[in-house]
């Protein structure tokens, strides 16, 4: 998409206004919503305002087909992420969906079929790495597809399953019918496919339940304890792997009162980390084990603290079901530790601390949630990170007040190292908890309030900064990516500014859309805007420290690009800071200049701001941005601009910048049958058409091999859209296809067929033209 500049005003209004039609307020969903909450919401009103149902309401198809569009636009990553930023009119060159939808019936039947069953974690391309890959725990995954009959049939014995399993091992399911990408990066190729992670394994069973009870239950590991009178004492007292925790009893008698062997083990993976599982014989006659009568019964399930295995202690589970006496246990753990207003002030006043320390802030002392009882967890589960404790805020107000909590109940994990950071996160269940709880403990990271920001920013430390809004998915994720920051770059200070509760930093710092990190190197400000992975922020502030892109003034470019030498080439992105291409096209541009420079030095690369030099660009009648514009070696050449339909993704540049820069490779038509087929010299060919994304790919990887066999091979390449009936005599298929001719003999013209080399890397290429010629020599290095 281009950016007209007569719309400035309007585009760098786009984030700031909400429009009559806004998408949100169509589903009825906040901006915050995660993909469940957005396709339930949508479910609901489908099964309400569907044409099918509406049938005599003339305007039923057109406001169906703008639901729709919401719909499909909000559950897309990158459209939702476009649609945040600029409203509807960044999506125009985009994407066009919404008129294509599904009948009444497959709303009601077939549109998210676990959206209802709270056992049931529904996954995408968002969440899946931070949720199943990196999470290290045991999950079984459903991948399925709305439109497959046999995954329909498996849905009310995966939602059983769900429930017989919950709390010994997380249970998800993912929808490739709308999220491919992720089920074909999982190796995904039919539907349902169920894998167990973290081992991945692909489970090949009848799809049954207790075919799915038997292979999930043989992979989980767990131990329970036989108990008996003489060693419960060293299993509970003196052996301090299990001393630290209560222990669950299963008393078992001549009545069978007492639990499976597979409800024990189900029992021992709900309660890992939190309590010990044993059993005990107390059968009639010499099995009966003296402990029983220590303890008084011989039947059920009791709860006994750590370190206390007597009858004064006992604390009975009138339940047989795991589920039931994992709740029961739950209930008689401690309540988590409250901090008096002088600890909290010491740890917040704090310059570094003894240990990580996590507080949740509570609005007063008998604020409670959904999870409060799972939270009592936390000090089993956190036992090797952190400390875990509340903090009432309404007694201590002036503490809370410094951290500027603008919304309680709120986790803030104060840093071993110093500073805290906040949990912004929309998830609060335990396992969120504890993701957050670890990440940030490892990570230096911190939320920086005013006083804070005020100090890394006029400190001349170099600082990250990510400046975002707690409602914004990408935002959130982001925080995710920057906590792993540290692995890869040591020498800077990572800090987030909230930019609801503090609007005017993110003013004064000219952020106007969401995230908005900045890199502040000596001082000077470098900006990245929206989501990026980790290894992207690593190669910006990489590009930021060695830059590849010259920023350049009217002088600048009036001296560099207007005066270069002869045989300089330049290409110049000529944008403006407001305008959303522009910014997409940011990383892009810097990733093709460092690709490119990797390999030559001929080409420089520099960007102008129009906004700033208006004059400049108006005088080399740039009209619409971004506008990316060559200016060649010969000096007495036109600049070229790169044509606006093409995609902006640095392949694809490169691709059309390689037409212009100077080349080992020769481009051949006609001439084709008298230099490759009747020279006594070798030749590798490159037959290719220029629409073939593989064949785009190709060509700088084909440049390389030039490069390594000069002087010993001459390579081509052959456009077979523009000299197709070349292409059709040497049997070219499918593009790209590499042909090597290794030389004609005593004046006989070879074969056009040449020989086929089956590969487009480097090495194996290099390796076959290697043992085609017949030379024992090694070929010169492949790396440049």
């Amino acid at each position: 998409m281009t950016c007209i500049i007569y719309l400035f005003l309007t585009l760098a209004l786009l984030p700031l206004l909400a429009s009559e039609e806004d998408f949100y307020k169509m589903l009825g969903v906040s901006r915050d919503a995660d993909n469940r909450a957005i396709r339930k919401a949508f479910k609901k009103i489908a099964l309400q305002k569907h044409p099918d149902k509406n049938p005599d309401d003339k305007n039923a198809h057109t406001e169906f087909v703008r639901l729709n569009r919401a719909y499909e636009v909000l559950m897309d990553e990158e459209m939702r992420k476009k649609y945040d930023q600029f409203g509807e009119k960044g999506l125009s060159d985009d994407f066009q969906g919404g008129n294509q939808y599904q009948s009444w019936q497959f709303y009601r039947d077939n549109f998210g079929i676990y959206d209802d069953d709270a056992e049931i974690i529904t996954l995408s391309r968002a969440d899946f790495q931070q949720e199943v890959i990196e999470s290290g725990e045991m999950w079984f995954v459903n991948f399925y597809s709305s439109f497959c009959s046999h995954c329909h049939q498996l849905a009310p014995t995966w939602r059983k399953f769900a429930q017989e399993m919950e709390g010994a091992l997380r249970i998800g399911a993912v929808n490739c019918a709308e999220d491919p990408i992720l089920c074909q990066s999982q190796n995904v190729m039919g539907y349902p496919s169920l894998v167990l992670y973290p081992e991945r394994v692909f489970y090949t069973g009848q799809r049954e339940l207790n075919e799915l009870l038997e292979f999930a239950m043989s992979r989980i590991l767990t131990d329970v304890h036989q108990l008996s009178k003489s060693n419960v004492r060293y299993m509970s007292v003196e052996w301090d792997r299990y001393a630290s925790r209560g222990w669950v009893i299963d008393f078992c008698d001549d009545h069978n009162d007492c639990l499976s062997a597979n409800n024990r083990r189900k029992l021992a993976a709900m309660l890992r980390g939190l309590a010990n599982v044993g059993t005990l014989s107390c059968f009639e006659g010499p099995k009966r084990d003296e402990l029983c009568v220590d303890l008084g019964r011989s039947r059920g399930v009791a709860y006994y603290p750590a370190g206390n295995i007597s009858k004064e202690h006992e604390k009975e589970i009138a339940s047989l079901d795991p589920k039931e006496i994992a709740s029961g246990v739950l209930h008689f753990l401690p309540e988590l530790e409250s901090l008096t207003a002088e600890q909290l002030e010491q740890i917040y006043n704090a310059e570094s601390r003894n240990a990580s320390i996590l507080v949740r802030l509570l609005a007063d002392s008998v604020s409670s949630g959904d999870n409060d009882r799972e939270y009592k967890t936390l000090p089993a589960k956190l036992s090797d990170t952190v400390k875990v404790f509340v903090a009432d805020c309404s007694i201590l107000k002036s503490v809370c007040d410094s951290i500027d909590i603008h919304q309680l109940p709120q986790w803030v994990m104060f840093k071993q190292t110093g500073g805290y950071e906040i949990y912004y996160g929309k998830k609060v269940s335990v396992h969120d908890v504890v993701t957050f709880a670890r990440e940030s403990f490892a990570s230096p990271m911190v939320t920086l309030n005013e006083k804070k920001y005020e100090e890394a920013t006029s400190s001349g430390t170099n600082w990250i900064i990510d400046y975002f809004a707690p409602w914004c998915p990408p935002c959130l994720r982001l925080l995710h990516e920057l906590r792993k920051l540290h692995n890869s770059v040591r020498d800077i200070r990572i800090g987030t500014v909230d930019c609801v509760q503090y609007s005017a930093i993110c003013e004064r710092a000219g952020v106007n859309s969401y995230p908005t990190t900045v890199f502040y190197l000596n001082g000077l400000p470098h900006t990245n805007i929206g989501f990026h992975q980790v290894d992207a922020v690593v190669e910006f502030i990489e590009d930021a420290r060695n830059p590849s892109v010259q920023q350049l003034s009217a002088a600048d470019f009036n001296k560099l690009v207007s005066g270069r030498a002869e045989g300089t080439i330049w290409l110049v992105d000529f944008f403006a800071p407001w305008c959303g291409p522009c910014q997409e096209l940011a990383p892009e541009f810097r990733r093709l200049a460092r690709k490119v420079r990797q390999r030559s030095q001929v080409v420089q690369f520099g960007t102008v701001d129009c906004d700033a030099y208006r004059q400049l660009c108006m005088s080399n009648g740039v009209n619409s941005y971004p506008t990316i514009r060559l200016f060649p070696s010969d000096l007495t050449q036109l600049p070229i601009d790169y044509p606006i339909n093409w995609w902006r993704d640095h392949g694809s540049m490169q691709r059309w910048l390689s037409e212009f820069l100077p080349s080992k490779v020769i481009r051949m038509g006609s001439e084709f049958y008298a230099r490759v087929l009747d020279d006594e010299q070798p030749w590798l060919v490159d037959f290719f058409a220029p629409w073939c994304g593989h064949c785009i790919q190709f060509a700088p990887v084909f440049e390389h091999i030039a490069e390594v066999l000069d002087g010993r091979v001459k390579l081509a390449k052959v456009d077979c859209d523009q000299w197709p009936a070349i292409c059709q005599s040497a049997g070219i298929h499918a593009y790209p296809t590499v042909r090597l001719y290794k030389g004609g003999k005593d004046g006989v013209r070879q074969s056009i067929s040449g020989m086929t080399v089956n590969s487009q890397q480097v090495d194996i290429i290099l390796q076959v033209v290697e043992k085609e010629l017949n030379e024992p020599k090694k070929l010169l290095k492949t790396e440049l």
